[in-house]
């Protein structure tokens, strides 16, 4: 009889574990989504057979499509101090990936190789011609993969602070799949994924990557805070990332682009030198251009003399 006590004793303990876990995962994503930042300004939907984009379309002329740096808590709200003055001139469109704010964000594994159609898609279906692309980050392997499927679609590729091309090498181990797998289960994997997307640390993460740290501000902390937990399975875009599974070599399909492709960096950005010298060393007709008081966000940090130098090239 004691024996079975202590099993339903340790059942039940289990049970309310569980139960108590799952009730702070649900407190957390509601509260960070409760002041609905990301809803302020309308939205326009583009019906993708993976999942439903949001995006923002502004402005008049030469189009022009802004994509932000994949990460779960980056959306097109990261494009929100250069989009209204390039919209004076050009007909802009601001996305947010599968996965990533508005958009839909199911329960799969996320690869180059959706993103990169998702960005020919979008220019096919809802633009509709040559188009501007200017990314941010590590979106640009798969701007470059997509620019390499069809180049037609695209005008000029402008890459502000893009990822080390080195990079596109790490490939999933069997620790990643692993811990893929433990981020999949329904309490667990969330309460990981809340840990890893806690505000502090998703503070800490971005104002790193700021030289100008007054530029980092609270709206910019609540709009990433809010667009890391929207959605029906922001973590599977975040097992993605963190396990490589967005990963591409892309040294290949860099070398083959003839379009004009001009990389912006931050004049503080400690990497910036490492990552020019590779892309010009696989592609020599590369451009590059240095924002003054900048890091890894010049858009942000410098929008003055980001756009200033950006109208040269548009």
């Amino acid at each position: 009889m004691k024996k079975y006590l202590k099993i339903l004793t340790a059942m039940v303990i289990s049970s309310s574990t569980l139960i108590g876990v799952s009730l702070i995962n649900k407190m957390m994503s509601m509260h960070a989504i409760s002041k609905n930042l990301l809803e302020k300004e309308a939205t326009k939907e583009f019906e993708w057979r993976f999942g439903n984009i949001k995006y923002r379309k502004k402005g008049h002329g030469n189009p022009v499509l802004l994509v932000h740096s994949l990460d779960v808590a980056a959306s097109s709200e990261e494009w929100f101090r250069i989009r209204d003055k390039l919209a004076e001139s050009h007909t802009v469109y601001s996305i947010d990936l599968l996965g990533c704010g508005l958009s839909e964000k199911p329960f799969m594994t996320y690869t180059n190789h959706i993103f990169a159609q998702l960005i020919c898609d979008f220019i096919k279906v809802i633009i509709g011609k040559r188009t501007t692309v200017i990314s941010s980050g590590n979106s640009s392997a798969f701007v470059i993969s997509a620019c390499d499927n069809d180049s037609t679609l695209f005008e000029k590729i402008i890459l502000v602070s893009p990822e080390n091309l080195d990079k596109g090498q790490l490939i999933p181990g069997k620790r990643a799949r692993t811990y893929k797998a433990i981020l999949s289960m329904s309490v667990l994997g969330n309460l990981l994924y809340n840990i890893a997307v806690f505000r502090w640390n998703i503070s800490y993460n971005i104002r790193s990557d700021f030289y100008r740290k007054d530029r980092f501000t609270k709206d910019i902390l609540d709009k990433c805070y809010e667009a890391a937990h929207r959605g029906l399975s922001p973590r599977s875009l975040y097992s993605s990332i963190v396990c490589f599974y967005t990963k591409k070599n892309i040294k290949f399909e860099l070398s083959q682009i003839n379009n004009s492709i001009v990389i912006f960096e931050g004049k503080h950005n400690k990497e910036a030198s490492k990552v020019l010298r590779k892309y010009m060393k696989v592609n020599p007709a590369v451009e590059t251009v240095i924002i003054d008081d900048s890091n890894k966000y010049p858009h942000i940090e410098n929008d003055k003399g980001f756009l200033n130098a950006l109208n040269i090239y548009l």
